[in-house]
């Protein structure tokens, strides 16, 4: 076994929200600030914190932005989210054989409790950090290192899975190897840039990388 101890990201890593995303973004921007933004603007920095991309859109008016898309996010949430193709399938694998599993996500407690209820993956988890657990967030390492505590993890026996360069910048600086995920919206190409240690393509890939079978 290669990781004994595996980092997710939640929101485009194992869950399918983003196209509830990229509504709740276009929802907020446009009674806001109508005409200013579309998703292309959203999607480059999708996977930080909520509050600091709406600061970055419109500053000085994040309380009221985040607001607004979060009661539209939490509206839609059940009708637009899904598990990526053989997410609990692996999951569960990893997890019979001994994995300690840790999500690691920028989402507020609520909405990310809402995405791994519905697609039945919470079981297989040892440990969860959202925003609310820490002042700072991805891409600085005190999230992983957080989970890390609450799973007893060995740093060198660490991976940190996720879609976004906040995930890949936010495992280097905690000291564990990084696997991003080619199905993200960014695409490869968007995240080699940021030197993970492993591109996957499918979960099934990502899972022989774990187990050391590939």
């Amino acid at each position: 076994m290669n990781y004994r101890y595996v980092l997710f990201d939640l929101d485009g890593t194992l869950l399918d929200t983003n196209e509830l995303i990229l509504r709740s973004f276009e929802h907020a921007l446009d009674l806001h600030v109508p005409g200013q933004y579309t998703r292309a603007d959203v999607m480059p920095h999708m996977g930080e914190a909520l509050v600091d991309q709406m600061e970055r859109f419109v500053p000085g008016r994040s309380k009221e932005l985040v607001e607004t898309y979060r009661k539209f996010n939490i509206a839609q949430h059940d009708e637009l989210v899904t598990e990526f193709p053989e997410v609990k399938a692996v999951l569960q694998r990893l997890h019979q054989a001994g994995v300690k599993l840790a999500i690691v996500t920028s989402k507020m407690r609520l909405t990310a409790k809402m995405g791994w209820d519905l697609v039945g993956i919470g079981p297989y988890f040892d440990a969860f950090v959202t925003a609310d657990d820490t002042e700072k967030h991805k891409p600085h390492p005190d999230p992983l290192l957080l989970a890390m505590n609450l799973l007893g993890a060995d740093p060198a026996a660490t991976l940190m899975v996720g879609d976004s360069p906040y995930d890949i910048l936010g495992g280097q600086a905690a000291g564990v190897k990084t696997a991003a995920v080619a199905w993200s919206l960014r695409g490869a190409e968007g995240l080699l840039p940021h030197r993970p240690d492993y591109l996957v393509h499918t979960m099934q890939e990502l899972e022989a990388t774990i187990l050391g079978t590939r």
